[in-house]
């Protein structure tokens, strides 16, 4: 029987569940850069803009992007409170979780616009609550359109209830230097 050291990688016994893998998405950070785009495993995040990269000669990342989630809760006096989550959090189907994104300008000069697209991982679904306002939204993860999306049922035009989200983007535009901006988007577990 061959012995497993539980140390080595503190995951093990949590590395089969389905919701581990949304977490551990989040949580893990940037793992590759090509171009101008930055993505992660879940949520995946991409940054769009030629301007963002140094010259081809340095590998140095000239946006700084770190995706976090955290547990919605409330406190003992009713007001909600966020919750980090890590690989100790017990995620429930219902559970509220709030994924943001934090975008820091490490360029020489200011960006003039910024675009920033986070995917919605298949074991949460989207609700409405997201920041800033007035952004696009996706269904197949490919075309984006002003949010809310509305599509044409029995020759009426509905309103895409959020749940079937694939994916969010936001034009982020004037960030100075140094600045950080943040986006972010609330996810229901499965």
């Amino acid at each position: 029987m061959k012995k497993i050291n539980s140390l080595a990688n503190p995951f093990t016994a949590w590395s089969g569940h389905r919701l581990f893998h949304v977490v551990a998405g989040t949580l893990i950070g940037v793992m590759a850069v090509t171009q101008a785009s930055a993505m992660l495993p879940t949520p995946e995040q991409t940054v769009d803009n030629p301007a963002m990269m140094q010259p081809s000669t340095s590998s140095v990342q000239a946006v700084n992007t770190t995706v976090t989630a955290a547990l919605v809760g409330v406190d003992a006096n009713g007001q909600e409170t966020l919750i980090p989550v890590d690989a100790n959090t017990r995620l429930q189907a219902g559970n509220i979780l709030e994924y943001q994104g934090y975008f820091t300008n490490n360029n020489a000069d200011r960006v003039r616009k910024m675009t920033v697209t986070m995917s919605i991982p298949e074991q949460v679904e989207m609700i409405r609550v997201v920041a800033p306002e007035f952004p696009y939204g996706s269904v197949d993860g490919n075309t984006f359109a002003r949010m809310p999306l509305r599509s044409r049922v029995n020759n009426q035009l509905v309103e895409v209830a959020p749940k079937y989200y694939k994916a969010v983007r936001w034009d982020i535009e004037d960030v100075g230097l140094n600045d950080t901006v943040m986006v972010k988007y609330r996810a229901k577990v499965k």
